[in-house]
């Protein structure tokens, strides 16, 4: 037996290198732009996808929300998810569609024909400086919890999508630095305060109310840091660890925004009754690409032995 075995120290490692995506079998044609009805350029992968995108850090929005259109792919999307369009409930706004029955599918308004979703909004409890009053309406409720030299925090609010890919896979989820600069609600110049915030997200009327409650086994020994660069100036945490259910990354890259990228790894543990999205696979990477947005998440799973 080799020298470099050790079997008191055994790793076991399920991993996905964020670079890495597998060549489409079937890469199709996409629309890549920004607007509802735009056809701009084009990029391929294994579905195309119309998104919402709101750039914000904290409290602070950097660009009204917009439609992009582009194309993903990636071992954490289903093989099979089929093609179709979900609008708000309330007021049919569209939120996300994803199709690749043909190219261009969800090009100019060719996404009107693909059959529509309700997605239903919920209530909210909302707590902080940043709420008008107790409660408020979102795709998601929040439940962010801080932890600095003076104590613990709590602030509560509603969450909707905005960046395509990584809130989907969040629901239900503690996570420690939040994926998004939307999964908080402070406006922290240290990108260090980050990786002292958790962020716990869920789907349903007043989940927030209460943290998650996560039951799962946190074997996953993970790489935790924070950066974003607003204005030009890059700001970035030294690189730590921490211990989840899940590792993640997550990175987004635009030339439409003031915000103009951030980069975050860390841990998240999921509530026992949370749902995968139905698009998604519980461990891989996706990656999203617009004619001026680049995002691409990941999440892996690390398991050490003693």
């Amino acid at each position: 037996m080799r020298d470099s075995i050790r079997l008191s120290h055994l790793l076991l490692i399920i991993s996905i290198s964020i670079s890495h995506f597998p060549e489409s079998i079937s890469a199709i044609k996409c629309a890549s732009c920004e607007g509802e009805r735009c056809r701009g350029k084009s990029c391929q992968g294994d579905y195309c996808v119309i998104s919402r995108f709101v750039p914000r850090w904290g409290t602070v929005e950097y660009h009204k929300s917009m439609l992009v259109k582009g194309c993903m792919d990636g071992s954490l999307l289903r093989e099979d998810i089929r093609d179709h369009c979900e609008v708000s409930e309330a007021d049919e706004e569209l939120f996300t569609c994803f199709c690749n029955g043909k190219d261009d599918c969800q090009a100019g308004s060719r996404w009107n024909k693909l059959k529509t979703e309700d997605v239903p909004l919920v209530k909210c409890e909302c707590k902080g400086e940043h709420c008008d009053g107790d409660e408020c309406i979102g795709e998601l409720c929040t439940y962010v919890e801080y932890k600095g030299k003076d104590g613990k925090s709590v602030q509560k609010g509603c969450l909707n999508a905005s960046i395509p890919i990584l809130e989907r896979r969040s629901v239900g989820a503690c996570m420690v630095p939040p994926i998004t600069g939307a999964m908080h609600h402070h406006m922290k110049s240290d990108p260090v305060d980050l990786l002292r915030t958790e962020s716990c997200i869920c789907g349903t009327d007043f989940c927030n109310r209460k943290k998650l409650k996560v039951t799962q086994v946190e074997n996953s020994k993970c790489k935790m840091y924070a950066k974003y660069e607003v204005h030009g100036k890059l700001m970035e945490s030294k690189e730590h660890e921490c211990k989840g259910e899940y590792c993640f990354e997550s990175s987004m890259n635009s030339s439409i925004s003031q915000l103009q990228s951030f980069a975050m790894a860390g841990c998240a543990s999921f509530a026992e009754e949370a749902e995968l999205a139905d698009e998604m696979e519980p461990v891989g990477c996706a990656r999203f690409e617009s004619e001026k947005l680049q995002v691409k998440g990941c999440f892996t799973v690390w398991v050490f032995f003693d």
